[in-house]
């Protein structure tokens, strides 16, 4: 187990962290640490993501990752993994920070996940040393330093009382912007960020909603990586076809003018591989 020990007055310690209240005195660093410089947008969310969450946190996190910001989150199951491997599926950057030892990886689930994150050039923190296992009162120890680690935090998705909410209010204490997703007021999880956003969070609805408040990102477009990693056999449909619009599986056909039984089966290969989505009664749209 390859970490390194960074002291508060430590070169690379990274001045964001320094600046926080109850700053760690050292942390313990597995992987790029060269990314505790970078400017990162840190993102959190429920455990319990709905569908809802999961569509537009992904959107959020591939939109930012392709204009080569990184993100940090806290491994947690739910929003914080949706997190970290949409990153990682995009050719992105992610932190995770534990609540727990580098040889207690919490959730334990997660330990295939964080071991992608280091071996694809992305970072594991952590405030407490290797053996250290995690506890109830670690996780909100853990979120002032995800909060900590960036220039701002995205909310996708809260419950009216949870850490997540606690998150987006010590990041509010540490002077960062706090950007959170609207949703259903039919939704539990929706109404954390409802109120956020009610108490002067801002309303995002896509990444654009975050880059456009930091000058520092005007430059920076997306990048195309993502359409270049389709495999060849579906570009014709990719390409030619697809846009953010709703096409019937008979407009397809028409379009491609490929044998139902063959377009049927590309679709469905591409919905599993979540290059396009379908809803019933609309027909199909691209993802990414």
């Amino acid at each position: 187990m390859n970490y390194k020990v960074i002291n508060f007055e430590d070169i690379e310690y990274p001045e964001s962290l320094r600046m926080i209240e109850n700053a760690p005195k050292k942390i313990y660093a597995m992987g790029n640490i060269n990314l505790l410089k970078d400017e990162n947008i840190s993102v959190v969310g429920t455990r319990r993501i709905s569908d809802y969450g999961k569509r537009y946190g992904k959107e959020i996190c591939k939109d930012l990752v392709l204009r080569d910001i990184p993100i940090v989150s806290g491994l947690a199951i739910g929003t914080d993994t949706l997190a970290h491997e949409t990153a990682l599926r995009y050719g992105g950057k992610t932190i995770a920070v534990l609540p727990s030892g580098f040889e207690n990886i919490f959730p334990q689930k997660n330990e295939k996940l964080a071991k992608e994150i280091v071996e694809k050039g992305g970072l594991l923190v952590s405030e407490y040393s290797p053996e250290t296992v995690a506890d109830s009162n670690k996780f909100l120890e853990r979120n002032r330093i995800v909060a900590g680690l960036g220039i701002a935090l995205v909310v996708i998705e809260a419950l009216k009382i949870s850490g997540t909410s606690v998150t987006a209010r010590i990041a509010k204490s540490q002077g960062k912007k706090v950007f959170a997703l609207p949703g259903s007021l039919d939704s539990k999880y929706s109404v954390g960020t409802n109120n956020l956003i009610k108490n002067g969070a801002n309303l995002i609805t896509s990444a654009v909603d975050i880059v456009k408040s930091y000058p520092q990102f005007d430059n920076r477009k997306l990048k195309t990586e993502a359409s270049q990693n389709i495999k060849e056999e579906y570009k014709k449909i990719f390409f030619n076809i697809f846009s953010d619009k709703y096409l019937s599986l008979e407009e397809i056909i028409k379009k491609t003018g490929m044998p139902t039984r063959e377009v049927i089966t590309k679709l469905t290969l591409m919905e599993l591989e979540e290059i396009v989505e379908q809803e019933i009664g609309k027909g199909y749209r691209r993802k990414i």
